[in-house]
């Protein structure tokens, strides 16, 4: 007669490894399934990083585009210089938009927080204006004036310099 109950008796030898296997086993599961999700969310959160560093940049080139229609509603036809020269370009020597520099552009003279580089933006004259009694809208007159026609390009920078977001916009005087 055995003097322990039966629920306390000692596994026999066959079974005695296998909680341990089991339990490993399960715990390499759990360990893989961490793993995955902390890549995930380590993605996700860089993801976010780059869409908010984005939208910094598109606001920059937003303030620079109001910026430059403020300046040619204030200024008259042809006094587009200052120190660094000519800012009116026509149809040659147009720099492409994501290549402003300084040196070839308008820097935005206002204070932004949150930004690599203050932006920039270019002016160029399109056309020479539209004659009495035609339109660029159909089924609009405009009358005896000429009304010259602008694009202005805006190079907006995000928290980086190298998140760079190009606005253009048209602008009729």
């Amino acid at each position: 007669m055995n003097p322990y109950p039966l629920h306390c008796r000692i596994p026999s030898q066959r079974a005695r490894g296998a909680t341990l296997v089991v339990g490993m086993v399960l715990l390499l599961l759990m360990t893989v399934l961490s793993l995955t999700t902390l890549k995930s969310i380590k993605t996700d959160e860089r993801l976010a990083g780059n869409l908010q560093d984005r939208n910094t940049a598109l606001q920059a080139a937003e303030s620079a585009l109001r910026e430059a229609e403020e300046f040619l509603t204030g200024v008259s036809p042809g006094r587009f210089a200052n120190e660094k020269g000519l800012y009116l370009y026509t149809y040659s020597g147009i720099p492409a938009p994501l290549e402003l520099t300084d040196d070839d552009a308008i820097t935005y003279q206002g204070s932004l927080t949150g930004v690599a580089q203050e932006p920039l933006y270019t002016l160029e004259q399109m056309e020479s204006g539209v004659e009495k009694g035609q339109s660029l809208v159909l089924g609009v007159r405009y009358g005896g004036e000429r009304r010259a026609t602008y694009r202005i390009t805006a190079l907006g920078f995000g928290g980086s310099a190298t998140t760079r977001v190009a606005l253009q916009s048209t602008y009729k005087r």
